[in-house]
């Protein structure tokens, strides 16, 4: 059952409905601020594209990525050199996909479909994009970005991403 309340206590559930301002591990508290440790963050080892078979519901589909997005559902890689194409859905287990596409649908109004990526591990490269271009030519990975522009190498096994550790230190 759920109700309104104004006041909260230690142990009850309470539900805030503000898509956006709220990301996973934020605290709301009264009074002097507090500091708690950081929620563990994992690197995803698995991929898919995510796909907007309709195209008529564009706004939908970029409304509920986005807040899901904000909400820490999942994380969203785009390729390099696209402004525009279908999202990579990055997670640590498969229930994170599929919770995205039932959310989609039921709170946006948008089927969806996956399209699974043969990658299994993901590094964020340290020195960003200059790091990147120093490198060379990089071969047994894919380059991506995350939200925040920066670069991303996929992988498809822990062995490639040895490979190129020991050839690029």
């Amino acid at each position: 059952d759920r109700s309104v309340v104004d006041m909260g206590f230690a142990g009850d559930v309470i539900g805030l409905n503000n898509p956006g301002a709220f990301a996973i591990g934020d605290t709301v508290y009264a009074g002097k601020a507090r500091k708690f440790p950081g929620i563990p963050s994992f690197s995803p080892e698995l991929f898919c594209y995510l796909k907007n078979p309709n195209p008529s519901k564009y706004k939908q589909f970029q409304k509920g990525l986005d807040e899901l997005l904000g909400e820490g559902a999942v994380q969203v890689l785009y390729p390099k050199e696209s402004v525009r194409s279908d999202p990579i859905l990055a997670a640590v287990g498969q229930l994170q996909f599929e919770v995205v596409q039932a959310r989609m649908k039921s709170e946006y109004g948008v089927e969806t479909l996956l399209e699974p990526i043969a990658y299994s591990v993901a590094r964020w490269v340290e020195g960003g994009w200059d790091a990147v271009e120093a490198a060379g030519r990089i071969f047994n990975a894919a380059l991506v970005k995350d939200i925040y522009e920066r670069p991303v190498l996929l992988f498809k096994n822990s062995w490639n991403v040895d490979q190129l550790q020991n050839d690029v230190p």
